[in-house]
């Protein structure tokens, strides 16, 4: 599956791209950001991949001019419940100061929120110490989860209605940024690690070609 917004490329993760993701996940300016920093082994890494790759789990890398810059995902999807849990990393330090984080994160939403319709709530996990990622994600609309006051990595929750209401200018500016006015644009095949609903929607989409 590929997103495409905002000059942004997301592309569903693959087994060739694991190793990627492994070394930058491994880097010390990544790690520190983590709730988990302990060295991930290739074989870590191959078990983990093995666990998402499937339809309750969907994680791109971000291409930004040409470049794959971070991942950026939503994980373990709750049907019943109609949520999901969102992740992000940048490597690339030029791209993050370019925007790019910012404009990831609100292709990824508009495409989950607007056009694929998989939850109407987001929850992430943000450290405490990070007050950089805290501030991003609160410009997104997330807003703390009550009742974890000793919580080092508490969670944060994101509702369709807030995103839509809390994102309207930042949305703006980034169309006009990028002069992209469009929503996201959605491609990609019939798996079964796509939900059933996924895969209608890109059945749809095709056929509208």
């Amino acid at each position: 599956m590929i997103i495409e917004q905002y000059g942004i490329r997301l592309k569903r993760l693959t087994h060739g791209d694991i190793e990627l993701v492994r070394q930058w996940r491994n880097h010390p300016d990544i790690r520190k950001t983590m709730a988990y920093r302990k060295y991930i082994t290739r074989d870590m890494q191959e078990k983990w991949f093995a666990s998402i790759d499937n339809a309750l789990n969907y994680y791109f890398l971000i291409e930004y001019k040409g470049r794959d810059i971070g991942v950026i995902n939503t994980k373990n999807i709750n049907l019943d419940e109609m949520y999901g849990e969102g992740g992000i990393f940048i490597w690339e330090k030029a791209s993050e100061n370019e925007f790019a984080g910012v404009l990831a994160s609100l292709c990824f939403l508009n495409a989950v929120f607007f056009i694929l319709k998989i939850f109407n709530k987001s929850f992430i996990q943000v450290l405490r110490t990070n007050g950089k990622a805290t501030a991003f994600n609160r410009s997104l609309g997330y807003v703390l989860v009550p009742g974890q006051p000793k919580n080092k990595n508490p969670y944060y929750i994101l509702t369709r209605e807030d995103y839509e209401s809390k994102t309207r200018l930042l949305r703006k500016t980034a169309a006009k940024m990028t002069n992209d006015q469009e929503l996201p644009r959605v491609e990609g095949h019939i798996s079964d690690k796509n939900l059933p609903e996924i895969n209608r929607i890109l059945e749809e989409l095709m056929s509208s070609k």
